[in-house]
């Protein structure tokens, strides 16, 4: 092992050594002229390009209803897979918790149980002096906070009992009275709580979605369950997240007779081109690689049955463009079976909306399809309920009734019932065997390859300074993708380790810590610095729009072949794999981790602030990790301790890890998770090689850092 650096020394020439003086600046990082922000949205849209185009072609060979009746059995089967539904109804335990009586209608408040102690509150408007049963209308939600007792969903509901429907509307998570004031510290609600739940949910190997459209099949089990309703004529509509919900429920309930969706159906395609994103409950992972538009390919699970799609001209998150593609193959489904009259598009202008121009024309196809008694479709002048008179619960809040339970409590309990529980390997062999195991499942969630690719390199200008040569790199490890990069060297001395730079912020932030990279060069240490793909002088990565995740390529994947190419040049230049040390900050740590289950023993591992684990992520409330870490499903069969563990010899030091909330772990804390780790590498006669130290800082951390840089791999 080199002889340790004395830290002070180094500071107190403020940044000087015998050899060098560094007084390096952001600038002094760049490479690029300007910046390659676009570089990210272009790569994936041509991904998501030709992924649309294999799907036009299976399409566009579909010509007989039998073929129509495949591809709706496809999309039913993949929609299936990706939100797995509870095997059996629970008892709805429904309840009639107060009436609102009305001259020519009434309204209940309602609780149900779409799983033990889920509830959900809704509404149920009821025609007076009709004949029974009646048809019957499912109202659901978009992004509205005040959920069934906003004044449009009123209009609507009140609507709908005027002309003769049983009218149930339910509150969606995270709206109404289901509402969790605590997740708008992430900005509106219910989106919030969409995305934090929807996170943990990707996590624990459950989908957001399979709780919302529980919910919806629940709400059709209650009105099938009320003798006003005829069971086989219900109808469901919404605007947005409704317009979604009426959409992507149609796979799993056939007894919806008739789908009105506004405002959401669309193509992917066209969305991406508009530079669009969406919520987690809206997007399947691989989706598009199979094929599957899920923005609008749920609808051909409803054909023949008839179908509105209720679009506005001036729509923001949907481009009308997008919605006439979708009509055009509707329309070729529904001609196959011989009934295009059951098909229409309507398109008003408007923007994003569900306005009583909209809910007229619902109206008016609702009652073509449902009602034999048709009444005038005009919507008139009507008399809305106060929002305490409808709460379904004394307070307006679900969650104080006893046993209630939260989206995030179904996470938790999906997440104990699957979670892996590995116990350390206790052989070499026994290791050999978990990497492997590993790295395929991380292949399968991270979509990297398993053969890196050497990039094309060119270099820029030397700068030179002060006993310090700094090289800007331009590297392309694959068309339409550019790594930018720094090779930092001293002028007399290098006979260290080469340490591969990578941080959340990109290789500008080593400015911030020069007083190590001065310690480093001294010792003959090389620093390459990189930006991945998507960080830095290329960001923004596009990660929280989607587009990579529903293609089946994440970017934490590329950035897995980043990794992975660099450290194929670095080989081809000369450099065994065991004189290369990683030195990453946040995220990266994680994707330097994934990267090293596919190699030989690298040199070692020193991760900054990476997460502690993917189990805190689903255990805190308030997490503050999202998109970054959608790995579906891998907690079945992995956490970061047991990824940690498989990497055994390579030395690995953590320093200062974060919790789920990204403060700081406590010692005992980051012990006690990653006792399993220090357990393999004590089996494995490694002990000394790994080590994790939280909460510490300044002079003492940089030595740290320092230290487990110029560590040697062990025989």
């Amino acid at each position: 092992m080199l002889n340790r650096i004395t830290l002070a020394l180094v500071l107190s020439c403020l940044f000087v050594s015998q050899s060098l003086c560094l007084q390096l600046t952001q600038e002094d990082f760049k490479v690029l002229d300007e910046p390659a922000d676009e570089m990210m949205a272009d790569y994936l849209t041509k991904i998501v390009d030709e992924q649309f185009a294999a799907r036009e072609s299976q399409l566009s060979r579909l010509e007989t209803a039998a073929d129509w009746l495949g591809r709706a059995g496809t999309i039913r089967a993949a929609m299936n897979r990706w939100i797995s539904l509870p095997d059996e109804k629970t008892p709805l335990n429904a309840r009639v918790t107060g009436r609102l009586e009305r001259d020519d209608y009434a309204v209940e408040k309602i609780l149900f149980e779409s799983r033990p102690q889920f509830f959900v509150s809704a509404s149920l408007y009821l025609p007076k002096g009709v004949p029974g049963p009646r048809p019957a209308i499912l109202n659901v939600l978009g992004h509205n906070s005040a959920g069934k007792m906003s004044e449009a969903k009123q209009r609507r509901c009140i609507a709908q009992a005027k002309r003769g429907f049983v009218a149930l509307i339910i509150d969606g998570i995270g709206q109404g009275e289901r509402r969790i004031e605590e997740y708008s510290v992430f900005g509106s609600l219910p989106g919030a709580v969409h995305r934090t739940v929807g996170a943990q949910a990707f996590l624990a190997g459950t989908h957001l979605f399979s709780f919302m459209v529980w919910d919806a099949i629940r709400a059709v089990d209650y009105l099938c369950s009320r003798p006003e309703v005829d069971p086989e004529k219900i109808g469901i509509t919404g605007t947005s997240g409704g317009g979604m919900m009426s959409t992507y429920i149609l796979p799993f309930e056939p007894r919806i007779k008739v789908s009105v969706p506004a405002c959401n159906p669309n193509t992917w395609s066209h969305r991406v081109h508009a530079n669009l994103s969406t919520d987690h409950e809206q997007v399947f992972f691989g989706a598009f690689r199979e094929g599957i538009d899920p923005r609008g390919d749920p609808l051909f699970a409803h054909v023949p049955n008839p179908l509105l799609i209720n679009a506005t001209s001036d729509d923001n998150l949907n481009p009308p463009r997008g919605v006439w593609a979708l009509h055009s193959w509707l329309y070729r489904a529904y001609s196959a079976f011989g009934q295009p009259d059951k098909l229409q598009t309507t398109m008003i202008h408007a923007a994003h909306d569900y306005n009583q121009e909209q809910r007229e024309i619902t109206y008016a196809w609702m009652m073509r399809w449902l009602a034999e008694d048709i009444a005038p479709y005009p919507e008139g002048d009507l008399v809305l309920e106060q929002e305490e008179d409808l709460w379904s619960t004394p307070r307006g809040d679900v969650y104080v009734l006893e046993g209630s339970r939260e989206p995030a409590d179904l996470v938790r309990e999906h997440y104990s019932r699957h979670k892996a529980q590995l116990q350390p390997p206790r052989s070499r062999a026994e290791l050999v065997s978990r990497k492997n195991e590993f790295a395929g499942a991380l292949r399968n969630v991270m979509a990297f390859s398993r053969e890196a690719r050497q990039p094309s390199v060119g270099e820029k200008p030397l700068r030179v300074g002060d006993g310090w040569t700094l090289r800007p790199l331009l590297l392309r490890p694959e068309k339409g993708i550019l790594l930018t990069a720094a090779w930092l060297e001293s002028e007399s001395k290098l006979d260290g380790p080469v340490i591969l730079y990578l941080s959340e912020g990109g290789k500008a932030e080593l400015v911030q810590d020069q007083e190590i990279l001065v310690a480093l060069l001294d010792q003959g240490a090389r620093v390459f610095a990189l930006d991945l793909r998507g960080i830095g002088e290329t960001a923004p990565g596009k990660e929280g729009y989607f587009w990579d995740f529903l293609a089946g390529k994440p970017v934490s994947g590329q950035r897995v072949d980043d990794i992975l190419s660099v450290f194929a040049w670095l080989k081809a230049r000369g450099i065994p794999l065991g004189e290369i040390q990683v030195w990453a900050r946040g995220l990266p740590g994680l994707w330097s981790a994934v990267a090293c289950l596919e190699l030989e023993p690298i040199g070692g591992l020193v991760l900054e602030d990476s997460l502690v684990s993917f189990e805190d992520v689903i255990m805190t409330r308030l997490p503050r990790y999202n998109h970054e870490i959608l790995l579906p499903g891998i907690t079945s069969q992995l956490d970061l301790p047991d990824l940690y563990g498989a990497l055994c010899p390579v030395p690995l030091t953590l320093v200062n890890p974060l919790r789920a909330d990204r403060r700081l772990a406590k010692q005992n804390h980051a012990e006690n998770v990653y006792s399993r780790v220090r357990k393999t590498y004590d089996a494995l006669s490694s002990a000394d090689l790994f080590s994790v130290t939280a909460g510490v800082d300044g002079p003492a951390r940089s030595q740290l850092v320092i230290d487990a840089l110029l560590r040697k791999l062990e025989d």
